[in-house]
């Protein structure tokens, strides 16, 4: 599914149907390291900008279209399916059939936030799923030390528990980038930005981001100017 789309044209041929030039960025995805503080930043990029945030609010979408509890999408959230669920799906596909709705309505929700715009989402892969051209892709890392901390202030663990979680979570993803999108998630060549949160802080973070949306935006059309009374003088 990776880069679903291809031979896109240039952006800078890219207009409205009207014949207005369509923004470069219509929407930010946002791929982190666990810990990275991506949730956060994403609040922020969001709200800086005006536009929606996309984090949890996609697996509560998703668990009412699969008319599922919550945390039954939540333990499949970015979850990939291995070769062995692979292997076993002729005999085993009440345990895969969840996991293949998951990943269908993933993907046409993402899709679809992808052609209204104006946008931030927090990872799921949607940086490889949305037309490349349309995306800001910005990928946020951290020292695992940081990222560790992060963790074990918010979830009220040991930072010992806190790091395990966190290279559980990057080892998880990392499987659901390779496996969906045979792709390599920590790649920086796939991204437009790389920063690092804990050396730069979420405030400039977002800052950089917002900038870059703001840069992508077409020129405004100048107003046009109707003639006054001095113009209708003789020359």
């Amino acid at each position: 599914m990776a880069r679903w789309f291809s031979g896109q044209p240039s952006p800078d041929l890219i207009t409205e149907p009207n014949g207005e030039p369509r923004p470069r960025f219509r929407v930010v995805c946002l791929s982190r390291e666990a810990g990275a503080g991506g949730s956060a930043l994403g609040r922020m990029v969001a709200e800086r900008l005006g536009w929606t945030v996309y984090d949890a609010r996609i697996v509560e979408t998703i668990a009412d279209r699969m008319e599922r509890p919550i945390e039954e999408v939540e333990a499949l959230d970015e979850l990939s399916p291995s070769v062995v669920q692979d292997w076993l799906l002729p005999l085993r596909e009440e345990h895969w059939a969840p996991l293949e709705a998951y990943l269908d309505h993933l993907a046409k929700l993402v899709l679809s936030i992808g052609h209204a715009g104006d946008a931030v989402i927090v990872g799921r892969g949607a940086g490889f799923m949305i037309p490349r051209h349309e995306v800001l892709s910005v990928r946020l890392v951290a020292p695992i030390k940081a990222r560790a901390r992060r963790l074990s202030e918010r979830l009220g663990v040991t930072p010992r528990t806190a790091r395990r979680l966190a290279l559980d979570l990057d080892r998880r993803r990392r499987k659901f980038a390779r496996t969906m999108f045979r792709v390599d998630d920590t790649d920086p060549h796939s991204y437009d930005l790389v920063i690092d949160t804990e050396s730069v802080g979420l405030p400039i973070a977002c800052e950089l981001i917002a900038r870059a949306i703001e840069a992508g935006q077409p020129p405004a059309s100048p107003a046009l100017s109707l003639p006054g009374p001095e113009d209708d003088r003789p020359a």
